[in-house]
């Protein structure tokens, strides 16, 4: 399998050491997009002055799109931002480069090309020393832009740990202001940051550059908003998600804090090991089943549902397996899975869907007069979409029921009448509690 087609969670990128540390101002999804591009880019042998060129398919993004109705919409403004930034790029030897990071992006035929600056190559091509290595599956995964450039900043020291030393720790000291520069808390393209650098050259004092930013370039100015917004939810979020952890203090320089003392450790996340857990289980069974999921006939169906009522890729693979490979009937059972006013098991009920064929006429439990009550109860959702109001049509027709009556009956003998039902609970619980009766499962009033 090529790494075109490598599933995400699979892959690491791998940087030098200065990349990491250089100054650059980016939303979490440019650093998402960006760190998944780098796993994209495709080398030329024969031609070494080809442009690092990455391209990546809407499937593959939906992940890191908060509504994946728009995800073709973001990526056209994604497209747009993303060029418009600047990276200060260090070699720590009091020399330094400032450039644009991606001088094109391009979103055409369903494909969201990202072409890299060749200044790049030297810090992610062919690295021998000065390098680490960055799991995809745990970049992707950070909710927090800071969590996300912390984790960075933090791995490339973790290679100095020793078990049996201070418990693997690692201590690693930044100044306050340079550390701004490099999570993003300062804004690294305001034309002001090239100037003062360049007059500057090689001794570059970053308090002296953070002090001549306009306020509209800083985020999180005083050192307590720091802590409460940047430092501590990124603590939480490396421990639970990330294979290092890490404690800080603030260290000041006379009154005023002036530089962060970061002790690092090595970590065994809370989260992510459960989910890497599943994930390794799905994709053994994967190949042991061949899915073809590269085949060309099944791209629609991933780019349709992937995200929808969270499935995932692994999702769709296994629906596949049980239809076997008849994605008619994987969307057939999506859509029939989506009429239905109470699924508290998404995926399971797909798979029974599936398995078991549900069509506008089957029977539950061998029952085929209950089948039919499913049916109608059913259709009263459907007639509930259409008017814009789901749960007060549903609740019109299944008072129409013949059945009602039983149900009424049921709710007396529990010391309430329907309107004492209705009053207490809203409408999508009474419709839940009607559904539950209906099919034999207990209530819980």
């Amino acid at each position: 399998m090529s790494k075109a087609n490598e599933p995400l969670y699979n892959l690491s990128l791998v940087k030098s050491n200065d990349m990491i540390s250089a100054k650059y101002k980016a939303t979490l999804l440019e650093n998402q997009v960006m760190a998944i591009a780098l796993t994209r880019i495709e080398v030329n042998e024969n031609d070494k002055e080809h442009p690092l060129v990455a391209r990546l398919y809407p499937r593959e993004l939906k992940k890191l799109v908060s509504d994946d109705r728009h995800i073709y919409r973001d990526l056209k403004d994604l497209a747009k931002t993303i060029t418009g930034h600047t990276m200060f790029l260090e070699d720590g030897k009091g020399n330094f480069k400032a450039f644009s990071v991606v001088p094109n992006a391009i979103y055409k035929d369903g494909v969201f090309s990202i072409i890299f600056n060749s200044e790049l190559k030297e810090h992610i091509l062919g690295l021998e020393k000065n390098y680490t290595t960055l799991e995809l599956s745990v970049m992707t995964d950070f909710e927090r832009n800071s969590s996300f450039r912390i984790y960075e900043l933090l791995k490339k020291d973790l290679y100095k740990s020793k078990p049996d030393v201070n418990d693997g720790r690692v201590d690693v000291q930044y100044n306050l202001s340079e550390f701004r520069f490099m999570i993003g808390l300062a804004n690294g393209d305001d034309p002001i940051v090239a100037k003062v650098m360049a007059r500057q050259g090689q001794n570059i004092d970053w308090d002296a550059v953070y002090a001549k930013l306009p306020k509209d370039s800083k985020k999180y100015d005083p050192w307590y908003e720091v802590q409460r917004n940047v430092l501590r939810p990124a603590q939480k979020e490396l421990k639970e998600k990330s294979d290092i952890r890490f404690e800080y203090e603030g260290l000041k320089n006379g009154k005023k804090t002036a530089e962060i003392l970061f002790h690092i450790y090595p970590n065994k996340p809370s989260i992510s090991v459960i989910s890497k857990s599943k994930v390794i289980e799905r994709e053994q069974l994967n190949r042991q089943l061949e899915i073809p999921y590269d085949l060309e006939q099944f791209a629609p169906l991933y780019d349709e549902f992937i995200g929808h009522n969270e499935l995932t890729k692994e999702d769709i693979d296994l629906l596949l397996v049980k239809a076997d490979f008849d994605s008619k009937k994987v969307i057939a059972a999506i859509d029939y899975a989506d009429e239905q006013p109470h699924v508290y098991n998404y995926m399971g009920f797909l798979i029974r869907a599936i398995e078991e064929g549900y069509t506008q006429t089957f029977t539950i439990n061998g029952d085929a007069e209950k089948g039919a009550g499913f049916v109608k109860f059913k259709e009263a959702y459907k007639e509930g979409k259409r008017t814009g109001d789901i749960q007060k049509a549903a609740w019109e027709r299944i008072q129409k029921n013949d059945d009602f009556q039983e149900f009424e009956a049921m709710i007396v003998e529990n010391g309430l009448t329907i309107e004492q039902l209705v009053s207490i609970y809203s409408l999508d619980e009474v419709i839940k509690f009607y559904s539950d009766w209906k099919f034999g499962r207990p209530l819980n009033f």
